[in-house]
């Protein structure tokens, strides 16, 4: 099998660590959820803020990782990742939901 050497494309990524998944899509964080519930946390502060990226062929595994905004002057710092996963398509639909813009995709999980 060959791997694949250009530029990455995927634009979701999903940081976990002991207690929490946090969704990354672009670089931002997009929702948070709880790993022992797995309820999703709309209210939490990391969302809508940007991720500090790592220097290149730097693993994300055993760090914390920064969430933060220059315009509202706010950082999030996580505990330390202990996976980095590509979230699945449902997850990914279900982002919106979380945020209240678009109940329909909600009807189609439960269905």
């Amino acid at each position: 099998m060959t791997r694949y050497q250009g530029r990455e494309r995927r634009v979701h990524i999903c940081f976990v660590t002991h207690n929490r998944e946090y969704h990354v899509r672009a670089g931002v964080c997009v929702a948070v959820r709880d790993r022992k519930s797995s309820v999703w946390i709309a209210g939490h502060k990391a969302i809508g803020l940007k991720l500090r990226p790592l220097p290149p062929r730097t693993s994300y595994i055993g760090r914390t990782i920064d969430f933060y905004s220059s315009e509202k002057q706010m950082l999030v710092q996580t505990s330390a990742v202990v996976d980095v996963l590509r979230p699945n398509k449902n997850q990914v639909d279900f982002y919106g939901f979380v945020h209240n813009m678009s109940p329909d995709v909600a009807e189609k999980q439960v269905g």
